[in-house]
């Protein structure tokens, strides 16, 4: 005959978050998170106007964005039906092919830029506990971000306005070829100008978190 042991031991009261106990060796706060182009929180609503024409123009770009790739992916699909079935492919496709992929990346940098949706390191924030430290650090690289990009889009707009003005014809469609060098005049304007209103909103910000830490 087997009897039970009851257990003297009292039941555990439920661990709450509240409970334990805050060490700063031990203890670190979360990262701020990666602000983009549009603001958000008190800032936003000190650039209401900003925002409602930006949303227009994000509307406009994510428009163009889907018909170019859906544009491509088309292509993309009639020329392996004519080489492959009809054994008859249109050597045009190729250039069409480009104008669309053109437009379809530089306007997806830009759309990119806008969302922040861009690679992010994140050894910054193992290394650097403060947060203030961060944002200034997050700022310099987009300052440097728009310095690459205002060199790199001098000289793609400058070969852009070259072959518009010079009346350049495609291979093959002989078509301009302004209309695919077109896309790099709207890309790095357009991703110019998400990152230096990203800069505006770091800086911003970074003023707005320094001077509620000069309040403490």
């Amino acid at each position: 005959m087997t009897t039970e042991r009851e257990s003297r031991q009292r039941p555990r009261v439920p661990v709450g978050a509240d409970s334990f106990i805050y060490d700063p060796e031990l203890s670190y706060p979360e990262p701020p998170e990666h602000l983009t182009a549009i603001p958000e929180g008190v800032l936003a609503e000190r650039s209401r106007r900003l925002i409602s024409v930006e949303s227009v123009l994000e509307r406009i770009l994510y428009f163009f964005i889907i018909a170019f790739g859906l544009c491509l992916a088309a292509l993309m699909f009639t020329q392996v039906v004519l080489r492959y079935v009809f054994a008859s492919p249109f050597v045009g496709i190729e250039e069409l092919s480009l104008l669309f992929g053109a437009w379809f990346y530089f306007l997806g940098i830009a759309y990119v830029t806008r969302n922040g949706e861009h690679i992010h390191g994140g050894i910054l924030t193992m290394v650097v506990k403060n947060r203030n430290v961060i944002r200034g650090v997050r700022l310099a690289m987009t300052v440097l971000g728009i310095s690459a990009c205002a060199v790199f889009g001098y000289f793609a707009i400058r070969y852009a306005l070259f072959e518009i003005q010079t009346g350049r014809l495609s291979s093959y469609m002989r078509w301009p070829k302004g209309w695919w060098s077109g896309s790099l005049i709207f890309g790095f304007v357009a991703t110019g100008i998400y990152m230096v209103l990203q800069a505006a909103n770091q800086f911003a910000d970074l003023m707005l978190h320094l001077r509620e830490t000069e309040r403490r």
